[in-house]
């Protein structure tokens, strides 16, 4: 090294910045390494520092102890605070999330695959983003952002809530480094608000990190670490504006307000402060450096008083306090300096030595708290501006020192923001969960699909009630049975032989006794499930009140009665559901008691059935041939209107509509979903011309059974009858209810075994989801145990009467139901009844007949998810117990039952359980 040249520390730092960094390019060929640090420099430097690092055995430099400690030496000049990451441990969101989407949305097929894959990925990527090391570069940050964006992009979609679909995530502070004897402090919550609030975290964190890594040897790269640091100040700031609203409990302390805040104010700080190096390096005028120097020291100056907080002040390394500190006063001292610089253009000699006085007054007080060699190129020269000044005036102008404090203050200019965080934050994110719609949409989707399915029963109800009535009007006129005895001497008419064939073919009384036998038993197989599920619920209640009382105000998590009441109303759901069935499996067994010789009779063989019909004891035709082909000709529009009201209802069932696409466009539009203005505008479009075509049958009847009384008093008048004419003419009529009753008995029981097994998985979902909740609420309290135990060893005090036990292993999946079986709980309120618009009357002397059917469970949407404020109230269909719609529908049932807790879902989507017999309308799945 010669002796010929010096030079400044900054362009010593500036050289051998560049060396560095070209020797990390070249770090993984050791000889270019040795050839490159031992090469002879084409400038002379003589500087202390550069001499020692160039002691520095060459072939030390290849361990990475040795380039950090390198760096270190380098970037000391900075000195920028970087925010320590906060930590967490994997978590399986595959499972939980799965099961959530498959529970709530029913996804197709196609579309689950792709749901379960986006699972997968985004288990993938929290991986990635939380649990991984990650770089101080700018690739690892798009990680981090794509996993808060996508975090962001599921919060209205896939809610996880310590009552809905709960996912424990625990995340350690920040700043706590644990001791020998215990771990860091951590907080662990159900909450996805509380994952979001702990990746923005560490998004600002791994921002401040990439900054402050930042060489600033070149134009782009004191932008980049400016541009970061901006960042950072507006992720805490958005922190510290909504941290308390996202994380429901205590947070740890790097997540307090006053924490935030004050980490805010640093970022913005050094953001400042790296305009500020790029002004000074790129020899700005010193009008534009004092005001940018000045600020940044007032920036400095709000950061050390946010750190002295009480809330705060013990949670900072000594490095920061003195950093912070150091620095408010370094640059106040730096923006002397300049503004010195411009009184000695204009020629102020006295102002310029005593703004340079109080500038090194202030330097000195600042390198006390400072790393060595931070800011030194300023320092130094203001130290030799200053000696030179005195020195001047000393001997040439022997100017009077101005008194600093009557001097005006430093203009200040803020170029540093905190910029606002943005959605979304990566620059290239795109939704995984695209084809999921919003929580908002899906539950206006299930109120329409509520209101279709109402509408659709109560038109294809009103055409089964007038058929019934038709029917039950020529069951009493004898109908086309007398037809047969005006025309033919067989005993058993024609009419009655087709009926018998029918009942037969459908299995006859034995298989209305099967059907019957099997309810009991699917009955049982319900209700043990709901009785186990409501045994963990109150198992989980009694340990959390057992703990509570034990530990008093130290149990500090949210009581079971706060998260459970839900979960019990939806269990209190289901036994008015299960109670209404059994009621329902009543009135059916009372109907077919009541119909069962006929059943019976229309069973047998032909030579049975014809021998217990008594025979007919004349002919009496004549005078009658008029009627008799009129009425034929009535009894053949009767079958075609039957057939075409069984098109009609396909045509009902039929219909396929998407509403999803209008409702996304109406919340894009206002952010406000007027479901039933849309709902019902939808409705009208695609099933008014349906109803009309109702009204026309109905009016078609109307006129048919006119007609047909009409014709049957002309074709009875001119009979004689005899006691033997009375009696087959009841045995027919008997005969023919007994048939119409058959069909309906069938459907019903077809219905309520498919509504049984239909109910069966959705009670397994919710044990399943109870028994998730159980799962994470037996971690968490196992979790909070281990703390307050900590804070006893440690000697916080007692955390209750008596230490814990050990907590126990995690519980173990539900066992199978239990055998125990109770009595079924009323239904929680009264029902209320539906009427149909005109709404027949039955004809004298009739049996009740189906009128409209309920839903089955099979179909519907399921709940939204209840730990969530619901967008509008829910449209409940109502239900009308009867001999058509024996089962309750769900939730029709028990209408505006959700409204007991408020907020919370509203209950399943009603679908209709008569399938075959009744031609249950099915929901469209919205995607």
């Amino acid at each position: 090294m010669g002796d010929g040249l010096k030079i400044t520390r900054g362009v010593l730092l500036n050289h051998f910045l560049h060396k560095l960094h070209l020797f990390l390019s070249m770090r993984n060929h050791s000889a270019n390494i040795v050839r490159f640090l031992t090469q002879p420099n084409d400038t002379v430097i003589e500087n202390s520092v550069y001499r020692q690092l160039l002691q520095i055995d060459p072939r030390q430099l290849l361990s990475a102890a040795s380039l950090l400690l390198i760096f270190v030496v380098l970037m000391s000049q900075y000195s920028f605070l970087a925010v320590p990451l906060k930590s967490t441990s994997d978590v399986d969101l595959v499972k939980p999330l799965t099961t959530y989407i498959d529970t709530v949305f029913n996804t197709s097929d196609d579309n689950r695959a792709e749901v379960v894959e986006a699972v997968q990925e985004l288990n993938k990527l929290r991986s990635k983003a939380c649990c991984q090391p990650l770089d101080k570069h700018q690739s690892a940050l798009d990680i981090v952002l794509r996993y808060y964006d996508q975090l962001v992009a599921i919060e209205n979609k896939i809610i996880i809530s310590a009552t809905q679909n709960p996912v424990i995530f625990k995340w350690k502070d920040a700043f706590d480094k644990g001791s020998l004897f215990f771990s860091k402090a951590s907080l662990s919550i159900s909450d996805g608000s509380f994952e979001r609030a702990a990746v923005l975290f560490n998004c600002g964190a791994l921002m401040s990190n990439i900054a402050a890594s930042q060489p600033l040897l070149t134009d782009e790269e004191m932008k980049t670490a400016a541009k970061l640091f901006q960042q950072s100040a507006g992720v805490f700031a958005r922190l510290r504006d909504t941290v308390l609203g996202m994380v429901h409990q205590d947070p740890t302390p790097d997540l307090l307000p006053d924490t935030l805040a004050a980490l805010s104010a640093i970022m913005l700080a050094q953001a400042q402060e790296a305009i500020y190096i790029k002004a000074y390096k790129d020899k700005m005028k010193p009008s534009a450096l004092v005001k940018i120097s000045a600020q940044v020291g007032e920036f400095y100056q709000d950061a050390q008083k946010a750190m002295s907080r009480d809330a705060v002040k013990g949670l900072w390394e000594k490095e920061w306090s003195h950093i912070v500190s150091g620095k408010a006063l370094g640059f106040q001292a730096i923006a002397q300096m300049h503004q010195a610089d411009i009184n000695a253009e204009n020629r102020e000699m006295g102002e310029q030595l005593s703004r340079l006085g109080e500038a090194v007054r202030l330097s000195e007080m600042a390198a006390k708290y400072l790393p060595p060699g931070s800011l030194a190129e300023q320092f130094n020269a203001l130290s030799k501006s200053y000696t030179a000044a005195k020195k001047d005036n000393d001997f040439i102008y022997h100017e009077r020192i101005a008194d600093f404090r009557s001097l005006p203050p430093l203009p200040k200019a803020a170029l540093a923001k905190a910029l606002p965080v943005t959605y979304p934050m990566s620059p290239r994110f795109k939704d995984m969960f695209a084809s999921v719609v919003p929580v908002q949409v899906h539950n206006a989707m299930q109120s329409y699909e509520s209101r279709k399915a109402e509408l659709v029963n109560i038109e294809t109800g009103r055409l089964r009630e007038h058929t019934q009535l038709m029917n039950g009007i020529l069951a009493s006129l004898n109908l086309p049975a007398a037809l047969d005895d005006a025309t033919s001497m067989d005993t058993l008419p024609e009419s009655i032989k087709q009926k018998s064939a029918k009942v037969k073919q459908s299995g006859g009384l034995n298989e209305l006794t099967r059907l019957f036998s099997e309810l009991p038993t699917l009955y049982k197989r319900n209700e043990e499930i709901l009785e186990e599920t409501n045994r963990m619920l109150n198992e989980e209640k009694e340990s959390d009140d057992n703990l509570r009382r034990q530990f008093g105000t130290k149990w500090t998590r949210m009581s079971s009665e706060q998260l459970t009441g839900p979960l019990v109303q939806e269990i209190g759901k289901y036994r008015g559901i299960l109670h209404t069935a059994s009621n329902a499996d009543k009135m059916v067994k009372d109907k077919f008691e009541a119909n069962k010789p006929a059943i019976e009779m229309l069973s047998k063989n032909e030579v049975e059935l014809r021998s217990s019909i008594p025979s007919q004891s004349q002919h009496a035709t004549e005078g009658t041939t008029e009627a008799v082909e009129k009425l034929k000709a009535l009894m053949n529009q009767v079958q075609e209107l039957k057939v075409q009201r069984e098109k009609l209802e396909k045509e009902f069932k039929d219909v396929r509509s998407d509403i999803a696409n209008d409702l996304l466009k109406a919340l894009a539009e206002s952010q406000i979903l007027n479901e039933e203005q849309i709902s019902k505008e939808k409705i009208q479009q695609i099933y008014g011309p349906l109803k009309e075509k109702v009204e026309a049958s109905i009016k078609q009847q109307e006129h048919m059974m006119a007609e047909v009384q009409t014709w049957n008093t002309r074709f009875t008048g001119d009979r004689s009858g005899s006691g033997t004419g009375v009696e087959r003419e009841r045995v027919l009529k008997m005969l023919a209810a007994g048939h119409d009753a058959f069909l309906e008995l069938k459907g019903n029981l077809e219905e309520g075994t498919k509504f049984y097994n239909d109910l069966t998985p959705i009670l397994v979902r919710l044990q399943q989801k109870v028994s998730d909740f159980v799962f994470a609420r037996q971690t968490e309290k196992e979790d909070l145990m281990r703390q307050m135990q900590q804070n006893i060893v440690s000697g916080g005090g007692s955390g209750g009467n008596a230490t814990p036990a050990t907590p126990a292993a995690p519980p173990p999946r539900p066992p199978p139901p239990r055998t125990q079986v109770e009595a079924p709980v009323p239904p929680p309120r009264t029902q209320q009844s539906l009427q149909a618009p005109g709404t027949p009357t039955s004809a004298p002397g009739m049996t009740p007949t189906p009128s409209q059917q309920m839903m089955h469970p099979g179909y519907f949407q399921q709940p939204v998810p209840y730990g969530q404020p619901q967008p509008n109230l829910f449209y409940q269909p109502q239900y009308n117990p009867n001999f058509a719609n024996p089962y309750p529908t769900f939730p029709g049932a028990f209408p505006n039952y959700q409204q007991v807790y408020g907020q919370f879902p509203p209950s399943p989507q009603p679908q209709n359980p008569f399938a075959s017999g009744y031609n249950t309308p099915q929901p469209q799945q919205h995607q």
